[in-house]
């Protein structure tokens, strides 16, 4: 086990129990913890604002300390029986790590909260986090835990995204160069090519919204029941959907720009934390990502894609799925 993967898992673990003082402890004292902002683009963006959007729950970037006084002022009248946080899956590395989480409690409001979790550990020499960037489902995070707090307006992040695009590997192992061949063929709108980069039974997962059900991580779910919240189906259902919506979703760009920004591979395993633009004339498609990609010798065989899904939502009129 790698530094990264026993400072996460210990993170983790702290926050399964509850343990603000363990969560503390695994952190170095300038640590920060970042998870996306909905409509307001810029305030999600850390160079834009480093002391984030001040929204809960989705605040963009905030120092861990104000993170952990914020969880320990709102957790126990929150969630009162606790929420759990279970680990399902880890990329490792030896100084950052992804690892996925599903996590489930019942809120004080009688909510059922049940959401799944992309988290990117950063640690420093001494295998402290010095960074927790977290990718959920922001729909139902807003649902259940942004009952006091109102939807953010739309912000549109002017020149886009700050970070800068990765570089690529230059003798990429055949996982990495299937993943990050994936971008090229989205950006032209080229279907086929990006089709052409999974196995016959490859399946794609994005979180689900108001439904959670049809949103677990190894469930069915319906590509065309839920709008683009649709949980695990078959890649060639969302093949179907992506061609109609670049025909018929009002895009003013081919199809979506997916820039890759960090790269993890742990053997057959690659995660890429990316932002996506697409040009809706009057809006901005402007999503941060953190796709998981599991292939083999034939191929792509899972996506997994987290992202901010209250900025899908409210950008392409889908206001069922986070109205309260």
């Amino acid at each position: 086990m790698t530094r990264a993967v026993r400072a996460g898992m210990d993170f983790i673990t702290a926050l399964d129990q509850g343990s603000l003082g363990r969560l503390r402890r695994a952190c170095a004292p300038d640590a920060t913890w970042w998870v996306d902002s909905g409509p307001d683009r810029a305030g999600g963006d850390p160079q834009v604002s480093p002391s984030g959007s001040g929204r809960f729950p989705l605040h963009g970037l905030m120092r861990m300390d104000d993170k952990l006084r914020l969880m320990g002022e709102l957790g126990p009248g929150s969630f009162p029986t606790g929420c759990r946080q279970i680990p399902r899956r880890v990329i490792a590395g030896e100084r950052d790590c992804v690892i996925e989480v599903e996590g489930h409690g019942v809120h004080a409001s009688g909510a059922v909260y049940a959401n799944r979790y992309g988290f990117v550990f950063d640690v420093d020499a001494d295998g402290l986090i010095v960074s927790v960037r977290e990718y959920l489902d922001t729909v139902h995070a807003q649902q259940v835990l942004g009952t006091d707090s109102a939807i953010p307006p739309r912000v549109r992040l002017e020149g886009g995204d700050t970070r800068p695009p990765l570089e690529p590997p230059a003798a990429p192992a055949p996982s990495v160069a299937r993943a990050l061949a994936l971008w090229p063929a989205l950006a032209t709108g080229d279907v086929d090519a990006f089709e052409s980069l999974f196995t016959e039974t490859a399946t794609f997962w994005t979180d689900s919204g108001r439904d959670r059900e049809r949103g677990r991580l190894e469930g069915r779910g319906d590509a065309r029941a839920n709008g683009p919240f649709h949980g695990r189906v078959p890649i060639a259902d969302k093949l179907a959907v992506i061609r109609e919506r670049l025909a018929s979703a009002g895009y003013k760009t081919p199809g979506v720009t997916v820039t890759p920004h960090r790269l993890l591979a742990d053997g057959d395993l690659v995660a890429i934390e990316a932002s996506g633009h697409a040009d809706f004339g009057d809006a901005a498609y402007q999503n941060r990502y953190l796709w998981v990609i599991d292939t083999n010798h034939d191929g792509i065989v899972q996506v997994r894609e987290y992202c901010d899904t209250l900025h899908i939502a409210e950008l392409m009129g889908y206001a069922d799925e986070y109205a309260g």
